[in-house]
């Protein structure tokens, strides 16, 4: 292999399988990243002054597209170390502003600024000084970015900007004001707007509210993510019934019938069904969305390959008790209601506090026992797991951060997969001060090696969900296909050694099988190795 070099020069990948995104069979080429672009050339042919790099028996594929993440908050700083996980992935563009949060498209000057900003992610970045998705932009121009980020506007930290955290219905001119700033986001680049509605306050939004933001996104012809309001067949925000239908399924209804009602694009975010109860209602989940698709219904679902994620330990909580937040926590008679809705839950679902592990406590008398489960924590302290459950939400002031387990059963991820509906991403994000996320490391080597080891799917198909068709599922222009003139983000693999590494021990090991990654036409890692830590990936504009 000769000098690697920038974008300005040549570089030619030699004697590759290519697979270029597009679904179609692999084929023997090179492949000539120059100024920046790609360009495919037959096997053996040769270009000039151009360093060249060896791909015999490697797959040369398009650089994957995350279609849900949350580092947009992570990319305030310049601090290209908190991507250098997602990069080894062979990741090189994120879809980030999901869930209703984002690092713009708030109302300037907002007396809620500190809730904002003391978000999920509060620990990837300092003072937010801007409000627009051009402000934002320019910020991360300003120091560059190690993937490109696809942004999302978030509709929570808009209405969070109008009225809190409050459970009070948007008055009429909140409403107002609060489409103007979605749509002016919208205009300027974002690719869409998310809902996040199992957390404050997209959990308070009425069916009138929800309506009004899709019709906004569908004037503009872009992408409705939604995080739902429940993903368990029994859960807080919806009554207390166990015998009525599964509370999973009744959110995936109300967000279909959304899109039919709007004719929104509609992305349902990470399609997980938690608790082992939960796993039976998979096949009708699929059955809607095979009828809603059917019928016409432009929606799409993503996923991850791990039976657990990470999330903020409230969306435990029932919707009455997160509107009172955070005096009711030291109420004890509605602290014995939720007791008893607890027991009632977790019984009904297969689900226990020995499934939730404390990512980061985010308080100091809890920090210490980071990465154990409530059970282990109980018993340490000498007292119940809900008294700890309550206890950490109080004494973190609900920041609290858990990695919830029996995401999935046996063979769920195998079965999703394979839905044409299916997208891939990573949802996570680095724990400066907790514990990691296998997914930070893992998630997409992970997809490719269930794929190799259960033929449940191409790999041609599998790179084509990863590439081509997120990048048209959310407009992103010239990218996602190894194709002449589009744009050098390219991924080489080892096909039979790429692996997930992660244990549950050793959560932050590196994968294997990722060769080298470019961004841009730069080369980000060589021979399974960081090369630079240039930042060179782009805060992408979403146009018409």
């Amino acid at each position: 292999m000769g000098t690697a070099p920038d974008n300005k020069n040549k570089l030619l990948l030699q004697n590759g399988l290519l697979i270029d995104g597009t679904g179609t069979p692999a084929r023997k080429a090179n492949v000539l990243m120059e100024q920046g672009r790609l360009w495919v050339l037959h096997p053996g042919e040769k270009v000039a002054d151009a360093a060249t790099i060896d791909c015999t028996d490697k797959v040369i594929a398009p650089g994957f597209i995350d279609v849900h993440s949350h580092m947009d908050y992570f990319a305030i700083e310049n601090a290209p170390e908190h991507f250098d996980p997602f990069i080894a992935q062979g990741i090189t563009t994120m879809v980030v502003g999901n869930c209703g949060f984002s690092p713009f498209g708030f109302k300037c000057n907002t007396p809620h600024q500190h809730l904002i900003e003391n978000s999920l992610f509060k620990e990837g970045h300092g003072e937010i000084t801007w409000h627009s998705f051009q402000g934002y932009q320019q910020r991360i121009q300003g120091h560059g970015c190690g993937p490109n980020l696809v942004s999302l506007v978030g509709h929570g930290v808009c209405r969070t900007s109008l009225n809190g955290f409050s459970a009070d219905p948007l008055s009429s001119c909140q409403s107002h004001e609060m489409l103007v700033m979605l749509d002016e986001a919208l205009s300027q680049g974002a690719a869409g707007i998310s809902l996040g509605l199992q957390y404050k306050p997209g959990v308070f939004s009425s069916k009138e509210e929800l309506r009004a933001v899709a019709q906004l996104v569908k004037k503009h012809d872009k992408v409705l993510t939604v995080h739902a309001k429940a993903y368990s067949s029994l859960s807080g925000t919806y009554p207390m019934n166990p015998f009525g239908k599964a509370h999973n399924l009744r959110a995936i209804d109300e967000m279909l019938d959304l899109a039919r009602e709007t004719d929104v694009r509609l992305q349902f975010s990470h399609l997980i069904f938690v608790g082992e109860t939960t796993w039976g209602t998979l096949d009708e989940a699929i059955a809607r969305f095979d009828k809603a698709i059917a019928d016409g219904v432009d929606v799409k679902f993503d996923m991850f390959p791990y039976p657990f994620g990470a999330t903020l330990l409230n969306t435990l909580l029932p919707e009455w008790v997160m509107a009172n937040m955070p005096g009711i926590l030291k109420k004890p008679l509605p602290m014995l209601r939720l007791r008893l809705e607890a027991w009632l839950a977790f019984r009904t679902l297969g689900l226990g506090y020995d499934c939730i592990q404390i990512s980061d406590a985010s308080c100091l008398a809890y920090e210490k026992y980071n990465g154990l489960f409530i059970t282990e924590i109980a018993s340490r302290v000498g007292k119940s797991p809900f008294e700890v459950m309550v206890d950490i939400l109080d004494q973190s002031n609900a920041e609290a951060r858990m990695i919830m387990h029996k995401y999935y059963g046996p063979q769920i991820v195998e079965k999703l997969m394979t839905h044409p509906a299916a997208m891939f991403m990573t949802d996570s994000w680095p724990e400066p001060s907790g514990v990691e996320n296998a997914a930070t490391f893992g998630a997409f080597p992970r997809f490719l090696q269930i794929a190799r080891e259960t033929g449940n799917i191409s790999l041609e198909t599998l790179i084509h969900r990863m590439t081509a068709q997120a990048a048209e599922r959310f407009g992103i222009a010239e990218r996602g296909c190894i194709r002449d003139g589009f744009v050098a983000d390219v991924v080489v693999l080892d096909w039979q050694q790429v692996r997930d590494n992660t244990t549950r021990d050793l959560c932050d090991a590196p994968p294997s099988g990722i060769e080298h990654v470019f961004i841009n036409g730069v080369p980000a890692r060589l021979d399974g190795k960081k090369y630079t830590s240039a930042q060179t990936g782009e805060c992408l504009a979403m146009s018409l």
